[in-house]
């Protein structure tokens, strides 16, 4: 006796919120954490790439502030405290690339803008919001070194 294998039947899924994810980034968020890594030097294989700068700078002084209005991003608050700056900008209006998956959140104030990669959404798993900013050679536009930074309630 042969049987035969017979295509499944794919069951629908749920989609997500449009805005879920933009619910979840916004809010007031406070740094815990900041990890430089010279490019330059992983690129080469050298043992010290990265270092855990956080409490070398005060940076749990700084907190991120990301504003919604009916769903939609609108406007962002940086307050550095005592620590260096994360980006150019401390305020201004903030936008992301997909509303549904976002990668990226651009921050914007008049003609400067910045970008910040995503690392993660904040959920049940991981409450925290990561995020990556880059700094480059403004000559050759080689990435020197990158900043992961993390992000708690």
């Amino acid at each position: 006796m042969v049987t035969a294998c017979q295509p499944e039947k794919l069951k629908s899924y749920v989609d997500i919120e449009a805005n879920a994810n933009l619910v979840a980034i916004s809010g007031t968020w406070k740094l815990v954490k900041v990890v430089q890594t010279d490019n330059d030097a992983a690129k080469k294989g050298f043992p010290y790439q990265t270092m855990d700068i956080t409490s070398a700078f005060a940076y749990t002084t700084a907190t991120m502030t990301f504003n919604l209005s009916a769903g939609a991003p609108t406007t962002f608050a940086i307050n550095n405290g005592t620590a260096p700056g994360v980006v150019a900008i401390t305020t201004g209006n903030w936008t992301v690339d997909n509303a549904k998956a976002p990668q990226v959140i651009t921050l914007t104030n008049g003609a400067v803008s910045e970008k910040l990669t995503l690392g993660s959404y904040p959920n049940a798993v991981s409450p925290n919001l990561k995020v990556r900013v880059t700094r480059s050679d403004v000559v050759t536009g080689k990435v020197l070194v990158t900043y992961d930074y993390e992000y708690s309630r």
